[in-house]
């Protein structure tokens, strides 16, 4: 049961230099979505329920004030019991949009995933935090590696590979951040990307070639050298089994990053038309409610993942530079209070929610411009969607609390 701490609010010292750049995201994905609305009724639109759920994410925080966050530690692992038994629900909910990501209670619809990306931090910080004496044994590294990799494969399985590729990143972030030897997150790399470069002979040489020179210049041993060479090279061979093993349409997205225009009418389209929006604003942008394809509907799923290709259409490329340079603020800030307080626990997780954040603003604004594979990843407090603003709001949140509280 929680405990609530009595006059704990006077602790909280809210960082006002980190809630400018958020207030300001949150300003310019409103009118992205203000935009995508005006076709119909505005109760009805993503711009309206986008404005109670901020609402709502705004009472939770203010809620949470009251918590001790050292509770936050006491209960990680269960919550993350929890989170691995909801996954495993979802496949017992039936598909929509071809995927099981949802579950359905009290009439309310939510993602596990998402919330699932605080308990994971939560989890892998109380970990690292508590066996730092550990930290300089391989096997230690493979725990958080295990604690990320649970609900990845779960949430894989929905299918949702963007979301379980940010659970893996994020333990790997973490795990730099505790100091962990830069030779074991290697070999811990290493065979991912030998799956990776597997596709081509050449880049999959070049690959083991570097392999080979990590091996000789950090002086393992032969018995582990020749280990991590015939792991990488045996991953590196499962790469055409892991294409064939691919959903068509993943493959096709593969294709589309590669050469959008291979296939302009069907996987390339998407991509195709929000370079065309994005280019299309110019500088300055045409203006709000005047983007062409975005309000012909040239432009698929509007609010959601191609919502920095409506801004650029409407309010130029300004706006996306200045979206760009408050995540930069955002993140920056967040590095440095994680850098600047003596609490490792808390430290661990702003560098969780930092990689969080990092990663769904690298592949959201690298598949609207055709640099990544469209994996359906929201942009932080602009693109439409309740439980993922809600986890936005929360990790900003937390990231103060676990600064004032001691842990």
């Amino acid at each position: 049961m929680l405990k609530f701490s009595k006059g704990y609010s006077t602790l909280i010292v809210w960082d006002g230099i980190m809630l400018v750049p958020v207030g300001l995201l949150l300003c310019i994905g409103f009118m992205g979505l203000y935009s995508t609305g005006l076709a119909g009724p505005i109760w009805s639109s993503s711009f309206f329920r986008q404005l109670i759920w901020l609402t709502i994410a705004l009472g939770v925080i203010w809620t949470l004030r009251f918590i001790n966050p050292k509770l936050y530690t006491d209960h990680a692992y269960r919550l993350y019991g929890a989170l691995v038994l909801l996954l495993a629900l979802t496949y017992l909910m039936p598909a929509v949009a071809g995927g099981r990501r949802w579950l359905l209670f009290a009439g309310i619809q939510f993602q596990p995933s998402e919330f699932g990306k605080i308990i994971v931090v939560l989890a892998l910080a109380k970990y690292l935090a508590e066996n730092q004496k550990k930290i300089d044994k391989f096997h230690f590294a493979l725990v958080p590696l295990a604690i990320a990799s649970g609900p990845a494969i779960l949430i894989m399985g929905q299918p949702d590979l963007g979301t379980a590729i940010i659970f893996i990143a994020t333990a790997l972030a973490m795990m730099f951040w505790a100091g962990v030897a830069p030779l074991h997150l290697f070999i811990i790399i290493a065979p991912i990307i030998s799956l990776i470069t597997g596709f081509s002979f050449y880049t999959f040489s070049v690959w083991m070639l570097v392999v080979v020179l990590v091996v000789y210049f950090t002086n393992l041993s032969l018995k582990w050298g020749v280990i991590n060479f015939t792991v990488n090279a045996l991953f590196g061979t499962l790469a055409p089994t892991l294409w064939n093993k691919m959903q068509p349409y993943q493959q096709r997205r593969i294709l589309t990053m590669l050469d959008a225009g291979a296939d302009p009418h069907g996987a390339g389209y998407q991509v195709l038309q929000s370079r065309t929006a994005i280019g299309s604003g110019g500088v300055f942008g045409k203006g709000i409610g005047e983007g062409t394809q975005t309000h012909l509907r040239f432009l698929p799923v509007t609010d959601t993942d191609f919502i920095i290709a409506v801004i650029g259409e409407e309010l130029g490329f300004i706006a996306i530079l200045a979206a760009l340079i408050l995540f930069t603020w955002l993140l920056l800030r967040l590095v440095d209070r994680a850098a600047t307080t003596q609490n490792q626990y808390a430290s661990l997780i702003i560098i969780g929610f930092a990689t969080v954040f990092l990663v769904h603003i690298f592949v959201n604004m690298g598949m609207a411009s055709g640099l990544m594979p469209v994996t359906g990843l929201p942009l932080p407090f602009m693109s439409y969607g309740g439980s993922f603003l809600l986890t936005c709001m929360l990790m900003i949140g937390l990231s103060h609390y676990v600064l004032a509280g001691e842990l």
